[in-house]
């Protein structure tokens, strides 16, 4: 029943991101032929209008299709189609791309500012740690609730503070970290292992009324896209703890937490959105930025870019995607890599 209620929450994710495309499509005019959950075989679905909405048969996303988005399309060869995309100005183009990770962004506000004024959502401000047995937090004498207040002489305001200042280029292999301990300032020497201490957020629930839980939302969709970005980076670079998370992965831990209640599952929801808002805004071919960035170069230009070198740039662009999506699963999500390999002498 968790994998279920998971599975149905990341859904609603991805519909939130289609119904973004398709809400802005049919304000800028555009006609949508399909909007689908999943991709391959229609399982399921109706006709309502112009829109065939449907469930298909292979649950990795979802698409809107637009008459006219690619340059095959009758519609985009037809030049007097209203409804066709091409056959409207950049800047609504570049509006119907962007509202999908839009949206997703608005989803984690909503989501968090809901939090903050009913269960409470975690304090993203604290630099209270929680420390993760056996790592080197835990070697040097560090405890769970302990607020981090320096690194070497540094002052640390945030987890994102500690987390840059353990990765400083050119740091010792010793740090010394100061915390605050039942009021008392304390400091331990830490040996970091690859820019990391094994510490995470420490829990601290926040409440409060609705006039303070919007500002306070929008301040932590920020947080978390930097701590996304961050995270992305330290993963690309092989520093610290940071690393992909395949569709397998993701559904285990948006599993677990919704075994710890709806509120810990709704906070999961809005940072899994904001990765995914974040992922789509990403300049790479077949994303919705990648797209972006086309759309950019014609609103800079004025001219339209070669659409047939576009659409072999995202098909290529798709290909490599498909190619990390499979690696991540297999050797992240499954660990197969290391079942193979442990197997030989």
């Amino acid at each position: 029943m968790a994998i279920l209620v998971a599975v149905v929450g990341l859904g609603l994710l991805i519909a939130a991101h289609e119904a973004g495309h398709l809400a802005l499509a049919r304000m800028m005019g555009m006609r949508v032929e399909t909007f689908s959950l999943g991709f391959g075989p229609r399982i399921w679905g109706f006709r309502r209008g112009e829109t065939d909405y449907r469930l298909s048969a292979l649950p990795l996303g979802g698409y809107c299709k637009i008459a006219g988005f690619t340059p095959d399309d009758p519609a985009a060869q037809d030049p007097s189609d209203p409804g066709s995309y091409m056959n409207k100005p950049a800047w609504r183009r570049f509006l119907v791309i962007a509202a999908g990770p839009g949206v997703n962004y608005l989803v984690a506000f909503l989501i968090i500012a809901a939090l903050y004024a009913s269960h409470g959502f975690l304090d993203l401000t604290t630099t209270r740690v929680e420390v993760i047995p056996g790592g080197p937090a835990a070697a040097a004498g560090l405890q769970t609730g302990d607020q981090v207040v320096a690194v070497d002489g540094v002052a640390v305001d945030s987890f994102d503070d500690l987390r840059r200042e353990l990765q400083k280029p050119g740091a010792g292999a010793q740090r010394r970290v100061e915390v605050l301990r039942d009021g008392a300032r304390q400091a331990f020497t830490v040996r970091p292992q690859n820019g990391t201490i094994s510490v995470k957020l420490d829990r601290v629930m926040v409440r409060l009324p609705l006039a303070e839980a919007v500002p306070r939302a929008l301040r932590d969709v920020w947080a978390l896209n930097a701590a996304t970005v961050g995270a992305l980076w330290d993963a690309v670079r092989g520093k610290g703890s940071a690393s992909l998370a395949g569709p397998i992965a993701i559904v285990r831990q948006a599993s677990a937490e919704v075994k710890r209640g709806i509120a810990d599952f709704a906070s999961i929801l809005a940072n899994i959105s904001v990765g995914l808002a974040l992922f789509n805004f990403l300049p790479v071919p077949a994303l919705d930025g990648g797209r972006l960035v086309f759309l950019g170069v014609e609103l800079i230009t004025r001219r339209k870019v070669n659409q047939r070198l576009e659409s072999v740039v995202h098909v290529v662009g798709l290909l490599l995607l498909l190619g990390l999506l499979v690696s991540v699963v297999v050797f992240g999500d499954l660990q197969l890599g290391k079942r193979l390999f442990s197997r030989g002498g």
